[in-house]
C-alpha cells in the first residue's frame, strides 16, 4: 500500500517541481509568472501523457520510424501551440499589466525564439518520458518473468515429489515390512531412515537451494533401501569426490537420475546387472554420472531408450535450465549394454561458498 502511494505521488511531486521552476524563473510579475508556468506545465503534462500512453507503443512494437515521426511532430506542434497561446495570453494581460513589465520581442523573434526554447523543453520531456516508460516496462517484464520462473520451479518440484514419493514409499515400506517380519534388528533403524528421507522431501526441499551433503545423504538412504532386497550388493556403486559438502544445488536434482537407473537396470532379474553413480565436486563445478545396465536385445533397447528419456529426465533438464541457464550440460548416451546420464554444472551461485 505504501509502495503504491509513493508510486502515485511521485509524478505529482515532479510536476509541482516543474511548475515552480517555470514560475520562479519567469521575469514578469507574479500573476504573469503564474499564468506562464501553469500554461507550460499543462502542455508538458499533456505531451507526456500522450507520449507514454500512445506514441511509445509504436517503439515497443518495433515501429521506430512511426514513433520518431509522431514524436517529432508532437514536439513541434505543442511548442508552436504553447508559444501562440502564451502570445495571446500576453496580449490579453497587457491591458491590465504595464507593458514595461512584459519582455518585448520584434519580428520573427517574437515567435521563433520562444518556439525554439520550447522545442528543447518538450524534446527533453518526451525523452525523459520514453526512458521512464521503457524502464518501467522492462522492470515489469522482469518481475513477471521472475514470478513465472518461481511458479514453474515450484510446480515442477511439486510434480517431481508427487511422482517419486509414492513409488519410493511402496518399495521402502515393503522392505521394512520384510525386516519386521523376520525380526531383523535393522528394522527400527530403517524406520528412522525412512522418516529422515520423508523429512528431507517434505520439509528441507521447500528451499530453492540445498547443500550437496543433504542430497547425497538422501541418495545414500535411497540406495540402502534398494540393497535390502539384493543379494549382490557389489553391483551398486556410489563413488564420491567432494571438496565442499556445503556446495548448493537445487533440491531433488540428482535423485531422479538415481531412481531412473534403478528402475531401468537389470538388477532384479540379472546378477550381472548394475548401477554405478559418480559425483565429483571441486571449485565451483559439479559432475554427476549415472550409469546403469540395459538389455541388449534390439527391441528392448529401443524401449529402454524411451523409458530413459521419460518424464523424470525431462523434468531434471528443465529444472537445470531454469536454475543455471546456459551454465550446465545434460548428456544421455548408450554404450554397449549400458545407459549413461551425465550432468555438469558450473554453478556461479557458489562462487562465494567454495
Amino acid at each position: 500500500m505504501i509502495g503504491m502511494l509513493k508510486k502515485n505521488t511521485r509524478p505529482i511531486i515532479v510536476w509541482i517541481t516543474v511548475f515552480l521552476f517555470f514560475f520562479l524563473s519567469f521575469w514578469a510579475n507574479w500573476m504573469l509568472s503564474f499564468a506562464h508556468a501553469l500554461l507550460v506545465t499543462i502542455c508538458l503534462i499533456f505531451t507526456s501523457n500522450v507520449e507514454s500512453r500512445y506514441v511509445v507503443k509504436f517503439l515497443q512494437k518495433g515501429n521506430a520510424f512511426l514513433f520518431y515521426l509522431i514524436s517529432i511532430s508532437l514536439v513541434i506542434m505543442m511548442s508552436m501551440l504553447t508559444t501562440y497561446m502564451e502570445s495571446f495570453m500576453l496580449t490579453i494581460m497587457s491591458k491590465h499589466i504595464s507593458l514595461a513589465e512584459i519582455p518585448q520581442l520584434d519580428g520573427l523573434k517574437a515567435f521563433f525564439i520562444p518556439t525554439l526554447i520550447r522545442i528543447v523543453i518538450f524534446t527533453a520531456t518526451v525523452a525523459i518520458t520514453v526512458i521512464s516508460v521503457l524502464q518501467s516496462a522492462e522492470k515489469e517484464s522482469q518481475r513477471i518473468k521472475n514470478e513465472l520462473k518461481s511458479e514453474k520451479l515450484d510446480m515442477e518440484l511439486r510434480f517431481l515429489k508427487s511422482q517419486m514419493t509414492p513409488h519410493f514409499l511402496f518399495n521402502a515400506l515393503n522392505n521394512i515390512y520384510s525386516l519386521v517380519y523376520i525380526k531383523d534388528e535393522m528394522a527400527p533403524q530403517s524406520v528412522l531412515k525412512l522418516s529422515d528421507m520423508l523429512r528431507y522431501v517434505m520439509v528441507d526441499c521447500q528451499v530453492d537451494l540445498i547443500s550437496l551433503e543433504k542430497e547425497i545423504k538422501y541418495i545414500d538412504a535411497y540406495i540402502d533401501f534398494h540393497q535390502m532386497s539384493m543379494e549382490n550388493k557389489s553391483n551398486v556403486i556410489f563413488d564420491k569426490t567432494i571438496d565442499n559438502k556445503d556446495f548448493k544445488i537445487p533440491p531433488m536434482i540428482l535423485q531422479p537420475l538415481v531412481e531412473n537407473s534403478f528402475k531401468h537396470s537389470r538388477l532384479v532379474n540379472d546378477p550381472n546387472g548394475y548401477v554405478h553413480f559418480y559425483i565429483i565436486q571441486e571449485n565451483n563445478n559439479l559432475i554427476f554420472i549415472a550409469r546403469n545396465s540395459i538389455n541388449r536385445l534390439p527391441s528392448l533397447v529401443d524401449s529402454s531408450k524411451k523409458q530413459q528419456a521419460g518424464i523424470g529426465l525431462t523434468n531434471v533438464k528443465k529444472r537445470l535450465e531454469l536454475y543455471y541457464g546456459n551454465n550446465y550440460s545434460f548428456e544421455t548416451k548408450q554404450e554397449d549394454n549400458s545407459y549413461v546420464v551425465t550432468i555438469k554444472i558450473g554453478d556461479k551461485l557458489n562462487e562465494k561458498k567454495v
